[in-house]
């Protein structure tokens, strides 16, 4: 039996040898030689063993050279082949040679089981290393294939050992041609290899690979059970088992996520979760259509990519100056292929890729390959001032791109060579473009952002057509992109048309927009945006009935689903009077939509709760809702308003169902960047000294950034409801006085605690003849959410804006930024805009629609002359929106109607203050102005008005004409003729004329709701 001492020293070397610490594996052996001859040749053996690994771990090779295209496929008529190199060998090597005649001088002396076990496959490995096959095969020939049970010599690296022998003779097999016993022997091996060890303990990496190491950073040439796991996966897939080969490439890549280090391996890792991804893509494709990705599925490939991007950052640093990762593009693209293949659309999903594409953009220096993704991840993830960010990152590339173009073009270069894999396309360039223009036209609301993005556009594609005119290497743009451009230029065009203030700047717009959608419909006959926008523009710009109803059939023709073409339409019919016709558009219309059951099932009990919206339906159910709204006021013009009525409370619960989700949404940062720092942080684990901030990489808005966008712009107001004067601080400016027109006239009463108590609890600013020029309907905090406020000075809205700021720069306390965002959105300011996101524009429309819906009612209650209800109602879309100059311009007629006029000139100045474009409020204006006396004003805001944003009303042409009537009636001329007397101005009376016969004409042309509604 063997002495304590003795086993102490095996101990210790059995520990060395697993973890890789040869230098002490080598002074430990010393020791151990020196109790006695059983030791010598163990001692030998371990030496020798511990003098190759060291001497391995010190040479330089290169992995990504040796692995460089290691899991390609290369199919072929019979078989898949798949590369899978040898491990690295040392032929020649005077070291290894030298290593091989101590070894053996250990066959003289006697040996036990054990020791001559651990000896021939040690022989083995210096034969395997030297590329002596032939004698590793002799020498492990006659060694067991089984895992032994107890070794008193190496308890643990004992393990190591069977797995090196039972690798060595796979690779062998392999090297004869016989893939199926080589497969058999590593599945044997790690089958084993499991049954005794964890999964997370089965692969140990030495010491010397481990980063900072003495002995260099160089893996090490085979770890045994890591190659063993590697190569029984990639025998699977060689041998046609795809499935089995895909799990099994599966569990080699799920251990080695877990070995420390994680450098470890990485591009061969890199290189195997490639094929990894390429299979799961075919049994993708492979599966049923009708079952479509399995959640599994879907949650393996989009790990799969994760991986990939973690093992690209580390086998790839930061790009030089003229350096491309290639890689990382075909990663990118790779990536976006797969997450449209999987219908990864969810936001949870598209987080993921966008953290995948920022790491790209970080990895690739800021390509514009990567740039272009991240513009439309980011749309679909809903973050458009983001997306704008990288929309103005592309173009600037793409600039730079263009310049070097240019620059090799003059100095000779081949057309090949200039225009190479890394430069981005035209067509991407101008879809690109075309996905730009519509993200500034539709969600942010700037048309000259469009025009300015497509300009761009075709230049960079007319200068790079112009460095190859032949298109030998880059072909031209296709007609369906330049369809797309035209398409949004033209949009934009019409937009400007609505909004220019100029008569012959409007028809120059609009001619343009004609133009230009009329050509997005020759180049793409089957674009439905072209023939919808065309039908609009028609509509909106021309008030064509004929063209635009023939332009919205063609795009319903083209796609039944989407209701924008079927809602105009309805409108068009109403326009036509025809509203049995426009009626049953309607109920085809929402027939087609997938909110149709839900609105059927609230019909038939409005009181029950629908069923939850699925994801991704709110947009839809946005553009239901409309409809909806419209199918309703033709049902008021064929039946009565008493329908409308009856109407009203399955309006409400389908606007619980559709706007429910966006409505409960949870208040706090829902940018993209925000977003995926709330998923890797949690709230309550941020610092508690603000020090904390988000990265800025790729243009990442910080909350400092938004802060002061929000505080320092020259429209940024707190609205009184926010907080009241009395709230703000000691040191808030005093509010100018405003000069009474009476001198009797009372004071505003306060408003009441509730409005359900009659109209009399509804304070009303008829009761102060005050010319007010703020914003009389804003709330009080402190009040109920119905009732307005009395008057408020302008100077009233910076009253609370420093209590914001303090509670906001503070950034103390757990979830310092969601406590700020939180605080920023609970202020509930008018001119508060929040970052453009799909949620704060789905936030802005659930207002925009209750306050709708509570105007449809008034003006419900109006026509039956229910006129304390009706103020009720307009209470009730103020408190919905208090920035709707619609309520407050229904609210100032609802005064006019009841003689209360200079109140309702305080309405009218408020909405017209909130947006200038209010036909309705500028109308009400002028004749408010007019019934005061004021003809001259009046006249003067109506040809503007008609000039301008009215140009299409006919209320303004009517009053335009009345007053042109009544002045040619009291400015009359002089009659040459005797007998004449005086008679009226003729050519007063003939313009009053003009006018009245426009006014009626658009009155025969005036659809049930404004076709502006539709405008995107």
């Amino acid at each position: 039996m063997l002495g304590s001492r003795y086993q102490s020293v095996l101990k210790e070397i059995d520990a060395a040898r697993c973890v890789g610490h040869w230098s002490a594996v080598r002074s430990l052996a010393a020791k151990l030689s020196k109790h006695g001859s059983p030791g010598q040749a163990f001692s030998t053996t371990v030496i020798s063993e511990a003098e190759l690994e060291e001497h391995l771990l010190e040479l330089e090779w290169d992995p990504q050279s040796h692995w460089s295209d290691e899991c390609n496929m290369n199919a072929t008529s019979n078989d898949t082949q798949v590369t899978v190199h040898y491990p690295m060998s040392i032929p020649n090597s005077k070291f290894l040679e030298g290593v091989e005649r101590r070894l053996l001088k250990v066959a003289k002396h006697p040996m036990t089981d054990e020791e001559e076990y651990q000896y021939k496959v040690v022989l083995a490995k210096i034969y395997f290393y030297s590329s002596k096959f032939d004698s590793c095969q002799e020498a492990i020939s006659k060694l067991s294939t089984s895992i032994a049970d107890e070794n008193a010599l190496s308890p643990a690296y004992a393990k190591q050992l069977y797995m090196a022998q039972m690798t060595m003779r796979g690779i062998m097999l392999e090297m004869d041609g016989k893939r199926a016993a080589a497969y058999a022997l590593y599945d044997q091996a790690v089958v084993a290899l499991k049954k005794k060890v964890s999964s997370q303990a089965a692969i140990v990496v030495p010491r010397g690979s481990e980063p900072g190491a003495k002995t260099g950073y160089q893996e090490e040439l085979v770890n045994w059970a890591e190659e063993a796991l590697y190569r029984r996966a990639m025998m699977s897939v060689a041998l046609g088992d795809n499935t089995g080969g895909m799990h099994e490439l599966a569990s080699y890549l799920r251990t080695m996520d877990g070995v420390t280090p994680t450098t470890f391996r990485a591009f061969r890792r890199l290189r195997a979760n490639r094929l990894y991804m390429r299979m799961i893509r075919q049994a993708v494709k492979a599966a049923a259509p009708d079952r479509g990705v399995a959640a599994e599925t879907r949650d393996d490939a989009m790990a799969a990519h994760q991986r990939q991007m973690a093992l690209l950052k580390t086998c790839y640093a930061f790009p030089k100056a003229s350096e491309t990762h290639e890689e990382v593009l075909h990663e990118t693209d790779s990536a976006v292929r797969d997450w449209d293949v999987l219908g990864a659309f969810t936001r949870v999903d598209l987080l993921k890729l966008l953290e995948l594409l920022y790491e790209a953009v970080h990895l690739t220096y800021n390509s514009p390959q990567v740039l272009r993704h991240l513009v439309h991840t980011l749309i679909r993830v809903g973050d458009y001032h983001e997306a704008s960010l990288a929309l103005s990152t592309y173009r600037m590339l793409v600039e730079r791109q263009l310049e070097r173009v240019r620059k090799a073009v003059t100095g000779g270069s081949e057309t090949s060579v200039v225009f190479g894999p890394n430069t981005e396309s035209i067509d991407n360039i101008l879809r690109t473009a075309a996905v730009g223009a519509r993200l500034h036209l539709v969600h942010l609301g700037s048309a000259h952002e469009c025009l300015s993005v497509i300009h761009f556009a075709r230049d960079v594609a007319d200068s790079m057509e112009a460095c190859d005119p032949e298109h030998r290497v880059a072909p031209p743009a296709a007609l369906h992109i330049q369809a797309q451009l035209a398409l949004w230029k033209g949009a934009a065009h019409g937009r400007l048309a609505q909004r220019s203030r100029d008569p012959d700047n409007r028809a120059e717009h609009h001619t343009a927009a004609l133009l230009l959608l009329q050509q997005a419909v020759e180049q793409s006959p089957l674009l439905y945006d072209a023939h919808y926008h065309l039908a609009l523009e028609q509509a909106l710009g021309a008030r064509n009935v004929a063209a635009a109803t023939a332009a919205a059939k063609q795009a319903v023709e083209l796609d039944a689903g989407r209701l924008e073409a079927w809602h105009l339409l309805a409108l068009l019919s109403t326009a036509r009077k025809d509203y049995a016709q426009a009626q049953q558009i309607c109920t085809v219309a929402m027939r087609q939509s997938d909110w149709w059951e839900t609105y059927n099932r609230i019909c038939q009990s409005p009181t029950e709760v629908g069923e939850p919206v699925k994801p991704g339906s709110v947009e839809t159910g946005m553009l239901f809702f409309d409809l909806t709204m419209t199918h309703m006021a033709i049902e008021a013009q064929r039946r009565g308003f008493d329908v409308c009525l009856e109407a009203q409370p399955q309006l409400f619960a389908l606007y619980g169902c559709v706007y429910g989700p966006v409505v409960g949404a949870a208040d706090g940062p829902d940018d993209a960047s925000a977003a995926m720092d709330s998923a890797r942080i949690s709230v309550d684990a941020l610092p508690t000294n603000g020090s904390w901030a988000p990265s800025l990489a790729s243009g990442r808005r910080s909350l400092a950034r938004s802060l002061a966008r929000t505080v320092f712009s020259k429209h940024a107001r707190h609205a009184s409801h926010g907080g009241s004067a009395r709230d703000a601080p000691s040191n808030a400016r005093p509010a100018l006085p405003i000069q009474p027109e009476s001198v009797d006239a009372p004071e505003p009463p306060v408003p009441s605690a509730s409005h359900t108590q009659g109209r009399s609890a509804v304070p009303r600013l008829s009761d102060s003849p005050k010319r007010q020029r703020s914003m009389p309907h804003l709330r009080r905090a402190s009040g109920d959410s119905s009732a307005t406020s009395p008057e408020v000075p302008t100077e009233a809205y910076f009253d609370s804006l420093s209590q914001l700021v303090g509670r906001a720069g503070a950034g103390s306390g757990s979830g310092g930024r969601s406590h700020v965002v939180a605080a920023m959105s609970a202020s509930n300011s008018v001119y508060y805009t929040p970052v453009a996101t799909r949620l704060a524009y789905q936030r802005r429309e659930a207002r925009h629609a209750l306050c709708s819906l509570w105007l449809a009612t008034a003006a419900a209650f109006v026509a039956l002359q229910r006129l304390d209800e009706a103020a009720d109602a307009i209470a009730e879309a103020l408190a919905a929106c208090p920035e709707s100059p619609a309520a407050l311009a229904m609210r100032g007629h609802l005064h006019v109607g009841e003689h209360r006029l200079l109140p309702a000139l305080n309405e009218f100045h408020a909405a017209v203050s909130l947006e200038p474009s209010c036909i309705r409020a500028s109308v009400g204006l002028a004749r408010v102005e007019y019934l005061l006396g004021r003809r001259d004003v009046a006249l003067g805001l109506l040809k503007n008005l008609t000039r301008a944003h009215g140009w299409s009303d006919p209320e303004a042409w009517f009053w335009l004409a009345r007053i042109e009537r009544e002045l040619a009636l009291e400015h009359p001329v002089s009659d040459p003729a005797p007998d004449a007397g005086h008679t009226p101005s003729i050519p007063m009376m003939r313009r009053a004329l003009e006018y009245a016969v426009y006014a009626l004409d658009l009155e025969d042309s005036q659809p049930v709701r404004p076709f502006s509604i539709l405008r995107p």
